[in-house]
């Protein structure tokens, strides 16, 4: 059986979960092979739905890794390449490209070698972790996050409204070192460098191919698991219900009590859905 390397549904949502309404809103799209970061990035600039996605199709079939910008860019970027993608780019969005922060993303990883997927039961185990930061975060004054599963580890994007200068990049430093001290251990991380206000991330619809496909070290699909109700208008179609309640009953959880890894991944009822 051929496995899945691109959704294009998933690509359309999160297109537009990063334009919010804004239909001139620009968006970098960027693909490069992950052993050699620096060696033929594919980039464009897109403000077209339609392009984007075709673009990504192309990207996911010829790279390792598709990722996205996720803040408001400088509209005038479009004009590097407009609603195209090529190869050999040598100019991408740097931080004052940046207008505004829309995101705050939060990435949860399994501590493991450079350069290789993470094995089911790595993965199983940053999904956890992200249930029970989310459950934090819903304790706490921050809006809900979108989830998603990036096929290694896993994101939360925090919905903000930030200016893009030094005061809001100290603000974003200080949650994520905040949320590491907290639940950082020897097995799962919170990246706490990802700060930077052009930071990028893998594009929810295309495939996870950081190093080999091998068995319990498979390549996985890239996937948004959760939108939050007040987001789902800009996606027109949200996520089945199964799909959004399987991650969001999250009360079976207390994120204040901390937990040995093994009993988190034994104690906590459900587990992964069987399909996303």
């Amino acid at each position: 059986m051929t496995e899945k390397t691109f959704e294009p549904s998933q690509v359309h949502q999160f297109f537009r979960l990063l334009q919010l309404g804004n239909r001139g809103a620009v968006v970098e799209l960027r693909a490069f092979d992950e052993n050699d970061q620096s060696q033929n990035t594919f980039s464009g600039y897109f403000d077209n739905e339609e392009a984007f996605v075709r673009a990504a199709k192309v990207a996911t079939e010829h790279r390792d890794g598709v990722y996205v910008t996720i803040n408001v860019l400088n509209p005038q970027l479009l004009c590097r390449s407009a609603n195209r993608a090529k190869a050999f780019t040598q100019i991408t969005t740097s931080d004052g490209d940046i207008l505004k922060r829309r995101y705050l993303p939060i990435r949860i990883d399994a501590l493991r070698p450079v350069g290789t997927p993470s094995s089911d039961e790595q993965h199983e185990a940053v999904i956890q972790r992200c249930r029970r930061v989310f459950q934090y975060l819903r304790y706490t004054d921050y809006s809900e996050p979108i989830v998603v599963d990036s096929g290694n580890g896993a994101y939360l994007l925090l919905p903000i409204d930030f200016q893009n200068d030094d005061a809001s990049k100290r603000e974003v430093q200080k949650l994520l070192e905040e949320l590491g001290e907290k639940f950082n251990d020897e097995w799962v991380k919170v990246d706490a460098s990802v700060f930077n206000a052009a930071q990028i991330m893998r594009l929810p619809g295309t495939r996870n191919r950081k190093g080999d496909n091998l068995p319990g070290f498979p390549h996985r699909m890239c996937r948004i698991l959760y939108i939050p109700s007040t987001l789902r208008t800009y996606t027109e179609t949200s996520l089945l219900e199964k799909e959004a309640e399987c991650f969001s009953s999250l009360s079976l959880l207390n994120p204040y009590k901390e937990k040995d890894f093994r009993d988190q991944v034994i104690q906590i009822p459900g587990g992964f859905p069987d399909k996303f």
